[in-house]
């Protein structure tokens, strides 16, 4: 797995923020971006087809009907105890890869200044269990060009992940520690249909690779595309909108109701806005999973 172990990683991590604070007065990089193809298939590694027909428990826990959300009084205790009870499911996410970055000569971008390069990084995102034995949800655009891939949970344990299948159209990709040696901590999924537009949830995550934070907010509305295109033009994700931070990095992790159950993994923050973020509905990642167990997609080589 990696040469340097999370804590080099992290220093690195916050050498490279620094840099990037004193760097836009002359150079800057820019990340890729997260990209939705309404074209693309699910990609199933070779890890997957030990999952063909095998029954939805045995990838993903369920909450029970009715546990999505509920009314009940609202109060600090109220928010810690879920934030407490959640927590240790989520999994701080480190990637090793060669990402194209684009290169600005000057802090304004004007035409014809910049230039794409190829550096090795090191990339931040965030994801959790949805499954004891070790299966975990995040976003396909934190791992989707990672050489490698590993996993700090919340206890400080360090664990490789690979991929298992990827879903580009959906921004969402499943990954499994390798040779697990306990059982893990797990987030139930809620029923995101039950979700209307005021509800209260919080989001844990990783943002700037501080570890594991915890934001809360409300549902701001739901059934929100971006694409532009509908159904017949192929596949896009009916995203929920939250006020609720999502932060670079936080990019994976589980938008979760008061009941302590997922109804969402965070994929993006409107960049330049306050307030405005965006979620993969449960509704969604279920439907990937279920193509996964049926052996839907391409190979992922």
């Amino acid at each position: 797995m990696f040469t340097y172990r999370i804590s080099l990683l992290l220093r690195q991590t916050g050498a490279l923020l620094g840099l990037s604070l004193f760097a836009t007065a002359c150079i800057t990089l820019d990340e890729p971006q997260a990209e939705f193809p309404v074209d693309s298939p699910v990609y199933l590694r070779s890890a997957a087809d030990p999952l063909r027909a095998k029954p939805m428990d045995s990838v993903l826990v369920k909450a029970p009907a009715g546990a999505t959300v509920a009314n009940m009084p609202i109060d600090s205790g109220l928010i810690r105890n879920i934030a407490q009870q959640t927590g240790p499911a989520v999994v701080s996410i480190y990637t090793r890869s060669k990402t194209a970055y684009r290169v600005h000569l000057f802090p304004i971008k004007l035409p014809l200044t910049h230039f794409r390069v190829n550096l090795p990084g090191i990339g931040l995102g965030s994801g959790f269990f949805i499954h004891s034995s070790g299966y975990i949800l995040t976003n396909n655009h934190v791992v989707q060009n990672a050489q490698e891939i590993l996993g700090l949970t919340h206890d400080g344990e360090e664990v490789p992940l690979r991929i298992i299948a990827r879903d580009p159209a959906y921004d969402l990709a499943l990954l499994q520690v390798v040779q697990p040696k306990h059982e893990y901590p797990v987030l139930p999924m809620g029923d995101s249909s039950e979700i209307e537009v005021g509800e209260f949830v919080i989001a844990v995550g990783n943002p700037l690779g501080l570890g594991r934070t915890v934001t809360f907010g409300i549902i701001s509305q739901t059934d929100r595309t971006l694409s532009g295109v509908d159904e017949a033009e192929g596949r896009h994700i009916h995203f929920l909108q939250t006020d609720t931070a999502i932060n670079p990095g936080s990019s994976g992790g589980p938008l979760i109701t008061l009941q302590g159950a997922w109804i969402g993994v965070n994929t993006a923050g409107a960049e330049g806005a306050q307030g405005i973020g965006f979620t993969v509905p449960a509704a969604q990642a279920l439907e990937f999973i279920q193509d996964v167990l049926a052996g839907r997609g391409e190979r992922d080589l």
